[in-house]
């Protein structure tokens, strides 16, 4: 085989030709319509397969790329078929090898984060920020090593250091997205198992459990009033503690809130926005309107951007912390929600209008196949309830505290004195 000869050779009118070289055993020419491509044929060494009548068999031989005609020549295609020839012979599997180390690029720990991050962004996963935060932060001391070679002690120990540093939270979080991400690793065929399968927390002691029911709650007219009271409005933080109270949203939901998102008689959270993937309509009260009218809007068109960046608010733990000390009740975020859900039955609301405020899937399946009504009316009302109740509690006095400690008064950056709130 020459340069000119092969330059004569017709491409066939559909499928391949393979033209194989005499001088070269092993190496072809792969012929096709557009391109003509070198390839090394070879049986792996020691490769075998069973029959049916226990006999052996020698397994197909495999065709390993070189690359293109005319950039790799005659002369090159020769000398890299030697050089693989030469592996053969010491009982090496080059295609084997290659894969391996196509798997290794991709199998590092930083590298697989990389490309699930891209893997959920594609798929418009809601909360991909707070997920490989998580996941990169804890498994930085892990991001050099090969995802095939992490144990399950290597990642219970950063879990257990979360516990000991008593962030069960945290700990939750990392646990359930490693477990996720290490899923996703083995179905990409970077690890031969996931080594979180099967993971469960510990059985909870009496203690804990009395502890998450505290936690956990529907919050108290005395509680919900000391922590309105605490949540001063002339701060991002107070304002945004009081819309949570007002909407009885996510905490991911209020903090991402933009500006784009507000249609005037309504918050319209499109699916991308809320952890259901469903899209959610808020409607917007007068007193929920004179908060968001306090906002002081950001580059990022956000209605409560962090005061330090302009950016979404992060350090969960430090913002409640301060109004847990300003108005000396443990609350968590999360507990807004059970006080609006269990206040609205309070209220008189029914069922799957309280459920729908919340933006949870209403009755069975088969109740959302044939019912399609949005019950927006009655949602309205429920909002000028809700809101009415809170109103008569914030009128009230404020529980006497000798510990109360002032929110921060600082206020976002803002691009420029223009910006306004966008129609």
């Amino acid at each position: 085989m020459t340069e000119a000869s092969i330059r004569a050779l017709p491409s066939p009118d559909k499928g391949e030709l393979i033209v194989w070289d005499e001088k070269m055993p092993g190496l072809a020419l792969r012929i096709g319509r557009a391109r003509r491509a070198w390839i090394y044929v070879y049986r792996p060494p020691g490769a075998y397969t069973e029959t049916g009548d226990g006999q052996r068999r020698r397994v197909n031989p495999v065709k390993l790329p070189l690359g293109a005609w005319p950039a790799l020549s005659v002369e090159k295609a020769r000398e890299a078929a030697q050089v693989e020839a030469g592996k053969v012979a010491k009982g090496q599997d080059p295609a084997a090898t290659r894969r391996e180390t196509g798997r290794q690029d991709k199998a590092r720990v930083s590298a697989a984060l990389d490309d699930y991050e891209a893997s959920l962004k594609r798929r418009r996963y809601v909360n991909v920020t707070t997920a490989m935060s998580t996941l990169r932060r804890n498994l930085a001391s892990l991001k050099a090593r090969d995802v095939a070679t992490l144990r399950r002690v290597d990642l219970t120990a950063l879990i257990e250091k979360l516990e000991a540093k008593e962030k069960p939270g945290a700990a939750a979080d990392f646990r359930r997205h490693a477990r996720t991400w290490l899923e996703w690793c083995t179905n990409k065929g970077l690890a031969p198992f996931n080594v979180l399968a099967g993971l469960r927390r510990e059985r909870s002691t009496k203690a804990e459990r009395i502890d998450t029911q505290e936690k956990g709650r529907a919050l108290t007219d005395a509680e919900l009033t000391a922590i309105w009271h605490a949540a001063a409005p002339e701060t991002v933080l107070g304002r945004y503690i009081r819309a949570m109270i007002l909407t009885g949203a996510r905490r991911a939901e209020m903090a991402r809130l933009k500006v784009s998102m507000d249609a005037g008689s309504h918050l319209d959270l499109p699916p991308y926005h809320t952890k259901q993937g469903r899209s959610h309509r808020i409607p917007v009260t007068p007193m929920l309107r004179s908060i968001l009218a306090g906002c002081e809007l950001t580059q990022e068109r956000l209605y409560f951007a962090s005061p330090l960046t302009g950016r979404e608010m992060s350090g969960w733990t430090q913002h409640v912390a301060k109004v847990r000390k300003a108005s000396g009740v443990q609350f968590t975020l999360h507990d807004f929600r059970r006080t609006m859900r269990t206040g609205l039955t309070r209220l008189g609301v029914d069922e799957d209008t309280a459920e729908m405020m919340l933006g949870h899937q209403r009755g069975t399946e088969l109740d959302r196949i044939y019912d399609k009504h949005d019950r927006w009316q009655a949602r309205v009302d429920a909002a000028k309830q809700w809101t009415g109740f809170v109103e008569a509690l914030a009128a009230g006095p404020a529980p006497e505290q000798s510990n109360v400690v002032r929110l921060s008064s600082r206020k976002a950056r803002v691009p420029s004195s223009s910006q306004a709130k966008a129609s």
